[in-house]
Order: structure tokens, then sequence, then C-alpha cells
């Protein structure tokens, strides 16, 4: 009940130290219970006509998990997108249009931390845009978090990883779900929910 919630600010690790930077002006904090303003995406896919440029810019970042270890917890952090370097849109048989940094923090929802999401090298961004089209069109777009998922080259066909799958694209924002494991690990390791990305700059 929202009598009962417990709100929590928690500090980012050392290793953030950039991606606290990053957040200066925003509040980082995971809450039990899901946030009212993220509402769960459809199931279905995007329309043909779905653009990744619009996934430009500055983010409210909302991760809500509905199963794993923390189910019913939320956490808000921040997103930044920019268009990747041109030589290298184009990798493991999809497109990677964006790249960006984020500051959150996954465990509060469960999700696994793949690396530094603050890193900024082109060739292991702290986060990716993958886009892939089917032939009639229809886009599949994913998030990758954590730059050891994203550094290029061949990965373990056991690792672990945390994604966001884009269920809708807007002016103000893109929305959907998200999943995450930790790989070959005993007991296994796994979450999922939903996200909300509202834009708070212009690009």
């Amino acid at each position: 009940m929202a009598a009962e919630r417990i709100r929590t600010v928690r500090r980012l690790g050392a290793g953030l130290a950039a991606a606290a930077l990053l957040a200066s002006c925003a509040h980082v904090g995971a809450r039990a219970g899901a946030d009212a303003a993220c509402q769960p995406p459809g199931d279905g896919p995007l329309p043909r006509d779905a653009s990744t440029a619009l996934l430009r810019g500055d983010f409210a970042l909302t991760l809500v998990a509905t199963a794993g270890p923390r189910a019913g917890w939320s956490v808000t952090g921040r997103l930044s997108l920019v268009p990747q370097d041109s030589a290298l849109r184009q990798v493991e048989g999809a497109a990677q249009p964006l790249r960006g940094t984020a500051a959150i923090t996954l465990e509060a929802v469960g999700a696994e931390r793949l690396g530094d999401l603050a890193a900024a090298a082109p060739d292991a961004p702290g986060v990716a845009v993958y886009e892939q089209r089917a032939g009639d069109g229809t886009p599949t777009v994913v998030i990758r978090f954590g730059n050891e998922s994203n550094a290029r080259g061949p990965q373990p066909m056991d690792a672990g990883h945390t994604s966001g799958f884009v269920r809708r694209i807007g002016p103000d924002g893109f929305s959907g779900g998200w999943s995450s494991s930790a790989g070959s690990t005993f007991p296994p390791r796994h979450a999922e929910g939903y996200f909300c990305a509202v834009r708070t700059g212009l690009h």
C-alpha cells in the first residue's frame, strides 16, 4: 500500500563515480512497490515506422521488477543516449544506432550489473541500442546495459545480461520490458519486469 512504501536513496558505488556526475541533478533511488507513473507496456511489436532517432537524448529511467529476488520493487535513475560513431554502427548482424551511459542501481530490482554503466568508449559503451528489422520492415529494438555486454567481439554463449526490449517509442520517451540473467550460475539468478524512459532534456 502507498502508505507503507519506504523510499530509500542508495549511494552509487565508487565504480560509478562518473555516472554520479551524469545524475548530479537527479534523484536516484529505489522503492518498495511499483512506480504508479510507469505502467506495463503492451506485448505487440513496434510499428514499421518506429524510429530509434526518438531514443536520442536524456531520460529519467524507471525499472519495475515483476519477477526475481526483488519482485515488486522499482528503481529510478538517469539514461543518456547519443548517436554511435558511424564506423561502429554495424555489429553482430544488427545496427547499433545509439550508445550512451546510465546512472541507476540495477541491483535494487534484482538485475545484474555487467560492467560499467558510465563507460563512454564507443566500442564498449555503458549502454547500447541494437536494432534489427524483419523482412516486412518490423523493427526489434534492444537496449543492453553494461560495457562488458557491449564490448566488440564474440560473447560467451552463457554470458549474463541485462537487456531492455522496447515496445513503445514516442516524442516523450519510450518503454518496454526487461530481463536480466547472471549467466551460468548456480543457483540461477534471473529477474524481469518493465521499464519507462521519460524525456528530461532536448537533443
